[in-house]
């Protein structure tokens, strides 16, 4: 049964009751600050208080409280308006974060301000949701889309509820401990493909968009040598195709054979040196393994040498047709 992140949003008085003893209405806060996201009215010390108050929220206990004074004296000075919002929130955002000087604090007040856009940073939904960035204002701001994608996903109202329902998920199943029900909540969000392929995602798309399908291969070779080996088989297929091209002026038959006898050809006709052409051979031994899982099993050793071997030999046949197509360009180019 996949995951059901909105039966989790009628349950966070439950848990607010289990934590800190009682519950909180936010929508009353909200409702205080529906002034402020239109524009009609600046921000206040009193304002900010209100978030810290107990009456209110539990939020004193896990943020530092700003300084009433030191806080009302700036923003007496400075003037701040939070709405209307007109982009994705970095300006208000990089705005703030000088007033209070914690991201925290700052995502607090714009999930009351801004709920439909905006959820507070916590750790507990952080951790479910892999969110990582190297700065503080890109971090709340990828937090906050990914809420966003989690919220229309799953049919929410806004990236405030979804953000309560993740903590409420994460805080129930830690305090329920090893019961049925956090057992079956936990496999539930364990075995969701949407959630895992959202929280892989996270993960994995940095190195796709920064590294090269050779790179990823060294990064992946430690942990699994097989699919680093694929990876790599991928795109030694490919430069094979580039070589084809380039030396023989035609694409590499899709044929079974066609890189063997490839291979032989560049050999023959010395585009490649002797010792490479036995190389190259090799390569598509092990690229046999990886991709036959049938036969013998590629190990970790061999699919290393395989990977040196086509970035030695092979990757500077597409660098060579790079600099070749630069050149004519520029000769083009002053006729």
């Amino acid at each position: 049964m996949a995951f059901q992140l909105a039966a989790f949003v009628d349950r966070f008085n439950e848990v607010s009751l289990q934590k800190f003893g009682c519950t909180y209405d936010f929508s009353v806060l909200e409702a205080h600050f529906r002034e402020h996201a239109t524009g009609k009215r600046h921000l206040t010390a009193k304002d900010v208080g209100k978030l810290f108050s107990a009456d209110n929220t539990p939020f004193a206990k896990y943020w530092p409280r700003p300084h009433t004074k030191a806080l009302e004296e700036k923003l007496t000075k400075d003037r701040i308006y939070v709405g209307p919002l007109k982009d994705n929130g970095e300006a208000l955002v990089q705005r703030l974060l000088p007033v209070f000087h914690e991201i925290g604090t700052v995502s607090l007040l714009l999930r009351f301000v801004h709920p439909r856009q905006f959820g507070i940073l916590s750790t507990p939904v952080t951790h479910l949701l892999l969110v990582t960035r190297p700065s503080t204002v890109d971090l709340y701001l990828a937090y906050c889309d990914e809420l966003a994608r989690w919220c229309e996903h799953f049919r929410l109202t806004s990236v405030a509820q979804t953000d309560m329902a993740l903590w409420t998920y994460a805080e129930l199943v830690k305090l329920a401990g090893n019961d049925s029900e956090a057992a079956k909540a936990r496999r539930q969000f364990d075995e969701d493909l949407w959630v895992q392929r959202e929280r892989a995602a996270q993960v994995i798309r940095p190195f796709f968009r920064r590294y090269g399908r050779l790179q990823l291969a060294q990064i992946l070779l430690d942990e699994d040598p097989i699919i680093a080996g694929k990876i790599a088989a991928e795109e030694y297929e490919r430069l094979l195709t580039v070589a084809s091209t380039e030396f023989l002026g035609r694409p590499l038959p899709p044929k079974k054979g066609a890189p063997e006898c490839l291979i032989e050809e560049l050999g023959t006709k010395r585009y490649i040196r002797p010792e490479d052409k036995v190389e190259l051979q090799r390569v598509w031994d092990t690229r046999n393994k990886v991709v036959h899982p049938a036969g013998e099993r590629a190990q970790r050793e061999e699919v290393e040498v395989m990977i040196d071997l086509i970035q030695r030999i092979c990757v500077p046949w597409e660098k060579n047709r790079l600099r070749a197509k630069v050149t004519v360009a520029k000769v083009e180019g002053r006729k």
